[in-house]
């Protein structure tokens, strides 16, 4: 063991006797502060672990002592804290799968024996967290928290079948105990959201179903009726798109060869490549599953064509199927594209315009445009035509009506007449316009 490692162990050590003393502990304040000071004997064995072992048991044992500050918030009423330690357990759980998974492609039986062992830990803990939620006041709480614990899990995905297992039985048990809830709730609604869980759980649909049979009844089956089928069709997809690529690698190996062979064995191999490269083809272009390897697949026969059995029809076929399937992606990247640019200067529009109110309002301009409308409209017309000029525009004569006088200076300031570069100026004019806007109104009620 090296030193770095050594220190690595020592750390963790410490920290397992203070979470064996936390466990002790009675006193939920006593409890607290010996997970604490676990979590940080943790980080610092975090800090000096030189191997993906010492990482995924640093990892692991503070996912263990979150999870039990969860337990303790929360039975301690404080449910906002236990809830940012749930996120904090499932966080580490996840980097120490991550890092259990690496040690064990170097460490063998060992590393294996230690990686099942979490694995088997995990479910537990899970299945301890959810049940946090089981015993609330209403069925609208139980429902949120539930709902709150399935959005969190989803974000986490293990390929071990125990862990699917648990996940399934979590969102399984959340939609039928949504189906036997009061009536105030809707229970169509919630219990096809529970099912909508299942449907982006990311297990085989055989496991899925398996789950199911055993724990669901015959109603979660007709609600999940539809999500089942869409599993389906996404598992067949990722089929075709992975026997495609075989396929496709098989066909590139045998035209590698076609150089190195002679005359006869060259035709051969060319064959036994296009039989691999159409096959490929033919698994994903009916329903344009993956358009760029598509299109790589269209290039490579388009190249076989034309360079091995000469035939021009056939590869010119091949090579326009090829470009106009690149153009539809590009075409779809270039709308993607400028749909976002054109969002992102609508954002940056709105910041600058909310900045140039604001100067607005701390300069005092507003301020001012307002207090000079309260002393009266005669006064508020000098104001803005002395303080506020536009050009050559002149105060409108006071031998006019109110209302023609008003009608002048709304055509002077109105906001469409400002350069659209300007903003400060739109604004300006925007706000004066408001006021005499207010005051005209006034006089058609005269």
């Amino acid at each position: 063991m090296s030193k770095a490692s050594s220190i690595s162990e020592q750390h963790r050590q410490s920290g397992n006797a203070h979470f064996k003393s936390a466990k002790a502990s009675s006193r939920v304040a006593d409890k607290r502060r010996h997970l604490w000071s676990a979590l940080d004997c943790y980080k610092l064995g975090l800090e000096t672990a030189t191997s993906a072992r010492d990482r995924g048991l640093c990892r692991k044992n503070s996912g263990v002592a979150h999870k039990e500050l969860c337990l303790a918030e929360w039975t301690n009423q404080q449910r906002s804290r236990a809830w940012d330690h749930l996120h904090s357990s499932l966080a580490c759980f996840s980097e120490a799968w991550r890092q259990a998974t690496l040690w064990t492609k170097s460490a063998g039986s060992e590393g294996e024996r230690w990686r099942q062992r979490f694995v088997q830990q995990f479910p537990e803990d899970l299945l301890d967290m959810y049940s946090l939620t089981l015993n609330l006041e209403t069925d609208q709480a139980l429902v949120d928290n539930l709902a709150r614990v399935c959005n969190v899990i989803g974000r986490y995905s293990f390929s071990n079948t125990e862990y699917l297992e648990v996940v399934a039985g979590v969102f399984i048990d959340y939609a039928n105990r949504l189906l036997h809830l009061s009536v105030s709730l809707d229970k169509k609604l919630n219990y096809g959201l529970a099912y909508s869980y299942i449907a982006k759980m990311p297990f085989p649909i055989q496991e899925a179903e398996r789950v199911l049979s055993r724990n669901a009844t015959d109603d979660a089956f007709d609600c999940l009726h539809s999500e089942l089928e869409t599993l389906r069709e996404d598992q067949r997809i990722q089929e075709a798109v992975f026997h495609s690529r075989v396929e496709l690698e098989r066909g590139k190996a045998f035209c590698q060869n076609l150089g190195e062979n002679s005359a006869t064995q060259m035709t051969d191999e060319a064959l036994l490549a296009m039989d691999h490269l159409r096959a490929a083809l033919n698994l994903i272009s009916e329903d344009g599953i993956d358009i760029v390897l598509e299109a790589e697949i269209c290039s490579d026969i388009g190249s076989l064509y034309l360079n091995v059995f000469n035939a021009e029809n056939s590869a010119e076929k091949f090579f326009k199927r090829c470009i106009q399937l690149i153009l539809c992606h590009l075409t779809n990247w270039f709308a993607a594209a400028e749909r976002g640019l054109r969002i992102l200067q609508e954002r940056g529009a709105k910041r600058h315009d909310a900045e140039l109110r604001k100067v607005l309002e701390s300069d005092g301009t507003l301020a001012d445009i307002k207090t000079n409308y309260d002393r009266g409209i005669e006064h508020f017309l000098e104001h803005i035509y002395k303080v506020y000029s536009i050009g050559d525009n002149k105060l409108p004569d006071a031998d006019l009506p109110l209302r023609k006088r008003l009608m002048v200076a709304l055509s002077h300031y109105h906001p469409d007449k400002a350069d659209k570069q300007d903003r400060r100026q739109y604004y300006l004019r925007e706000e004066i316009t408001k006021y005499l806007n207010v005051r005209f109104e006034q006089t058609k009620v005269g």
